[in-house]
């Protein structure tokens, strides 16, 4: 099982690579991923799932875009040939920059990075194609949370969204996506530069798929449509004219959803949120969408 009890001993072991004790370090975020900062750097150690070969793609992009000049956080210089291996998990270690809490990146700035990022050619890396629908049946599958109507009532919403993407006609097309911009995985450079990180779900993708990813977090997590607006602005093209835009950003609903039915273990605050999340896909009438909370 993914938890800190099994991440600890690996985080010692890098801590004695980098030549400092744990004493030191701080549990940032334990969920998709485990986090911990570690004087000025954070370490990142990916569940047995995300793999190595997807790790090593992680570093050669981030690699490729910070020698474009891309506003990315950068990986620790001071550890050569990343990822690193520590019992089977891929671990990564990157330049700290701690969230700037009394001056948060804006979701006009996200609107800057995105607009840049899908401005540029494709990296000389293989990237995997986009599938949000093959991502939550699989999702779906391996999700121990839930029972056989949360299971129906997902497959069913699915059934009908997958045949909506098969038919959606992008008009921005593809590029390289982060496949999950908000202004949570944004950062600020010393500087004030704000920067993109997590870069997790790289891919190649319609340029859609991250607009509606940062409209489904400006609806659900706070900023509403003022905060969209914003961004709108600030990328210089308004999703909301595109006749696929509301059924993209219920994909992207439904696949966050799934996601952390997956990652989530009972009886944690997080499974009480997923089984708040499914209530809401049952009960909502389109008119008032409920907030969520963070995981």
């Amino acid at each position: 099982m993914f938890v800190e009890a099994r991440t600890r001993p690996m985080l010692a072991e890098v801590c004695r690579r980098l030549g400092c004790s744990t004493a030191e370090a701080q549990l940032l975020r334990h969920h998709t991923n485990a986090v911990y900062a570690v004087r000025d750097v954070v370490v990142k150690i990916a569940p047995l799932e995300f793999g190595l070969d997807r790790s090593r793609t992680v570093v050669a992009v981030v690699d490729w875009l910070s020698a474009k000049g891309f506003p990315t956080v950068s990986l620790c210089s001071q550890v050569p040939d990343q990822p690193l291996v520590v019992d089977g998990h891929a671990v990564t270690v990157w330049q700290r920059l701690d969230p700037a809490d009394d001056n948060p990146v804006t979701t006009a700035e996200l609107g800057q990075l995105l607009r840049e990022l899908h401005g540029f050619p494709m990296p000389p890396v293989e990237l995997p194609r986009l599938q949000p629908a093959e991502s939550v049946r699989r999702s779906v599958d391996n999700a121990h949370l839930i029972d056989d109507l949360d299971r129906d009532l997902l497959l069913s919403r699915l059934e009908v969204l997958k045949a909506a993407w098969s038919s959606m006609a992008f008009p921005l097309g593809d590029s390289l996506i982060q496949s999950d911009p908000q202004t949570r995985n944004a950062l600020r450079r010393f500087d004030g530069t704000p920067v993109l990180a997590d870069w997790d779900g790289i891919a190649i993708g319609p340029r859609e798929w991250d607009i509606a990813t940062v409209a489904v977090h400006c609806r659900r997590f706070g900023g509403g449509r003022q905060a969209f607006a914003d961004f709108t602005a600030s990328y210089g093209w308004d999703a909301t004219t595109w006749s696929g835009f509301e059924k993209l950003c219920r994909l992207r609903e439904l696949q966050m959803i799934a996601t952390n039915a997956r990652k989530s273990r009972p009886g944690t605050s997080a499974a009480a949120e997923v089984h708040r999340r499914l209530d809401g896909l049952r009960n909502e009438n389109g008119a008032e969408l409920r907030r969520w909370q963070i995981l």
